[in-house]
């Protein structure tokens, strides 16, 4: 089973959200990063983060999938997990990147909700 990595969720203004889930919910601020194509901020709840994320592109901002952007998991080795799941399941990955670090990947879902794993 996998450990829960965080939850992104799609924000109209990352400073004013950042505002209600610290000031409101009493998550704490841990990390943020910004691209080209998006601006994301890490809370911390007690036991796993949420991912705010604003979209710069309007081609992002219409995506029309919800505000929940992803679901993301924690494994311990990347090439491993994605060798396991197409074992299993006839998935198609987007190519792996690194961010600050730490090796990741998207895939979908059934319903096409977008899956994140991300190596410890």
């Amino acid at each position: 089973m996998y450990e829960l990595a965080h939850t992104s969720i799609v924000v109209s203004d990352i400073n004013k959200s950042k505002d209600f889930y610290t000031k409101v919910l009493g998550l704490t601020y841990f990390d943020t990063h910004e691209t080209d194509r998006l601006k994301m901020l890490l809370l911390k709840t007690s036991n796993s983060l949420i991912e705010l994320l604003e979209y710069k592109n309007i081609e992002f901002k219409k995506r029309n999938k919800g505000t929940i952007d992803h679901i993301a998991f924690y494994v311990n080795n990347l090439d491993e997990e994605i060798i396991n799941i197409k074992k299993r399941a006839d998935i198609k990955f987007a190519e792996p990147k690194s961010l600050k670090g730490k090796k990741l990947v998207f895939f979908e879902g059934l319903d096409g909700e977008r899956i994140e794993l991300i190596e410890k």
